[in-house]
């Protein structure tokens, strides 16, 4: 790749990053927002067409802007100017208009991805210290939907195509669980214990180390991660009987529900963290952490994807034997970012699609890049 290609991919990547997102129901999304997206997205787009032009004549078609060596890039329309009240959660509440985290890369998911179940959490939280600040006059932080292969976030902003693949990242290790993987987890503590500890260190003569790893990966299985109800019940007592563990009955959360309190040192000396946990009913309460404050958890469940999220995200159509009059009409409807490229085919009829990247069925974002390559025959 040459270092004029190179610039270019570096500002296909800016383009992608500062693209308004999402086309939503725009009734229901925060203005200032969406139109700061949209400014940068037209002034990094209109460096792109320079830098790639080289300063010389760039001619304009009806769709696009022809680029030297001949593609065409497909403009992309900025998110209509919202109006309305901000989003709300499933329970009706608010949302913070949280810093949110799309995806950059495209998500291929699996085949009925709409139809999946997904791990619904919905939490309240509040910075400084632990419980300062929280409770129910807080406003609600995000509500989340964990699936397998594809995971979404709602804020204020919006819902986002979220890009943590099909894992369940445990903070600051390099140990994770798919679905499939804690689905095979033992739900017997003493086993799980040990299943948990052998992915860091040895069973028999555990190290400092392996017990931390040990302690944030029970007390993720019991909180955020989708776990079944046995596996939530023991990752909780994997975690309530370790030695370095202080445990408190009888406590109340910051929404004053009752629970069982399990406190233990993280990272450094002077961050602590604390999980309340309903024993009787098998479900976590509240996170507390001294450096991140406090995350209440409202609702962790097994659910649908409402049909308004799963709307949220483009899902790249199959484009392959389209004409390019076709394409072009179709990247202006998704409002995709399609750079259309020519090239011989032996197979292809000339001015059809020979493929796309990416590809059929991947999900996306407002404003992605695609590659589309047209034939011109052999």
């Amino acid at each position: 790749m040459t270092d004029d290609e190179q610039f270019a991919e570096s500002l296909r990547a800016r383009v992608t990053r500062v693209a308004p997102r999402i086309d939503v129901d725009v009734t229901r999304v925060v203005p200032a927002a969406r139109r700061r997206r949209a400014a940068r997205a037209g002034g990094v787009t209109l460096a792109l067409v320079l830098a790639l032009g080289g300063g010389a004549w760039v001619a304009t078609t009806e769709y696009g802007v022809v680029l030297p060596g001949g593609s065409t890039t497909m403009p992309v329309e900025p998110s209509p100017s919202p109006t309305g009240p901000p989003l709300t959660s499933s329970e009706g509440d608010s949302l913070t208009d949280l810093p949110s985290y799309p995806s950059i890369d495209p998500v291929v998911p699996p085949e009925g991805w709409r139809d999946a179940t997904y791990f619904h959490v919905v939490t309240r939280g509040a910075t400084g210290p632990a419980g300062e600040g929280s409770g129910p006059e807080a406003p609600l932080g995000s509500e989340s939907w964990y699936g397998d292969g594809v995971n979404f976030e709602l804020t204020a902003s919006g819902p986002a195509l979220m890009g943590l693949g099909d894992y369940i990242n445990i903070e600051g290790h390099t140990r994770s669980y798919s679905w499939a993987e804690m689905e095979a987890l033992p739900t017997d503590p003493e086993a799980l214990h040990d299943a948990l500890l052998s992915n860091y260190d040895d069973v028999d003569a555990p190290s400092s180390y392996g017990m931390e790893q040990l302690r944030d990966l029970a007390a993720r299985l019991a909180t955020q991660a989708p776990a079944s109800p046995e596996l939530r019940a023991a990752a909780w007592e994997v975690l309530t009987n370790l030695d370095d563990v202080e445990v408190e009955e009888d406590v109340r959360d910051s929404e004053d529900r009752p629970g069982t309190a399990a406190t233990y040192q993280y990272a450094d000396d002077d961050r602590f963290r604390t999980v309340i946990y309903d024993e009787t009913r098998n479900l976590p309460l509240e996170t507390q952490d001294t450096k991140h404050g406090t995350d209440i958890y409202l609702t962790t469940e097994f659910t649908d994807l409402p049909e308004e999220v799963a709307d949220s995200v483009i899902e790249i159509p199959d484009l392959v034997a389209m004409t390019r009059e076709d394409v072009e009409v179709v990247c202006l409807q998704k409002h995709l970012a399609c750079t259309l490229t020519d090239e011989e085919s032996d197979t292809a009829p000339e001015g059809t699609v020979i493929s796309s990247d990416p590809a059929k069925g991947a999900l996306v974002i407002w404003g992605t890049p695609v590659t589309v390559v047209i034939s011109t025959g052999p």
